[in-house]
């Protein structure tokens, strides 16, 4: 997303609950985040869905967490851009991600960071806002849940040698996200697309001439497998072999 100078930073405090490394007996799963991660959640205020979730990770209602249902995809037709302004999470003066925002259609979506398990302040965390001059769609409200691997000894006093000001440190960059996103929506439809324009050219379910479907013989399969022991088929050979097949 392109910012502009027209763009007004607001710096945003963040709620952050902390999950015990058991969940209190809850078996993982769903949205609970698992031993070893932060989580940021951001929920759009006007939907009951993240509603129910927030109240659910305030007040430690773990197995309430894990059972919420993910959100599904929009209807075919939804908008594929941003409901919300773009946000920012910093961490101990760093920044952890930029320009989150809320696809348009989903009640919540999440994010996940790796977690060694040290020493974090609540007071670390905060989301900036990048405001501009129109409204948002839809104003979201964000929310971290931490839960700790389970340590060794020896593992939490190394990990307490850590300056509180590193407690960046603590956490990785962020992997893929658990909810659908409007990238992977826009994949998706990238992939159908590809898909049908292939079909469309060759014949419905792969490549077809004349009413029959192109098989390997044994042979084939042989060239390219090659004999126990040695190497399989050279790109050379893959080639030579397609050549083959689109000439027949």
């Amino acid at each position: 997303m392109r910012r502009t100078s027209a763009l007004t930073p607001v710096v945003r405090r963040v709620d952050v609950v902390t999950v015990p490394p058991d969940a209190g007996g809850v078996a993982d799963g769903g949205l609970l985040p698992p031993a070893g991660t932060v989580v940021l959640y951001v929920g759009d205020v006007s939907a009951p869905a993240w509603r129910r979730l927030r109240t659910a990770a305030l007040s430690g209602a773990w197995q309430e967490v894990r059972d919420t249902p993910v959100p599904r995809r929009p209807a075919p037709g939804a908008q594929l851009v941003a409901a919300s302004l773009a946000l920012d999470l910093v961490c101990a003066g760093h920044t952890l991600v930029r320009d989150l925002a809320l696809p348009h259609g989903f009640p919540f979506r999440t994010l996940t960071f790796p977690y060694t398990g040290g020493p974090l302040r609540d007071t670390d965390f905060g989301i900036i806002e990048h405001a501009g001059p129109q409204h948002p769609a839809v104003r979201v409200t964000c929310l971290l849940m931490r839960r700790a691997p389970h340590l060794t000894r020896l593992e939490r006093e190394l990990l307490d040698t850590l300056h509180p000001d590193d407690g960046y440190a603590h956490m990785g960059p962020p992997e893929p996200c658990q909810t659908i996103t409007t990238m992977d929506m826009l994949t998706d439809n990238i992939g159908r697309a590809a898909q049908h324009a292939v079909d469309q050219k060759h014949g419905r379910g792969g490549y077809v001439r004349d009413g029959a479907a192109v098989a390997l013989s044994e042979s084939d399969i042989q060239q390219i497998a090659g004999d126990s022991g040695a190497p399989a088929a050279t790109v050379a050979d893959l080639l030579a072999l397609r050549r083959r097949h689109v000439a027949r």
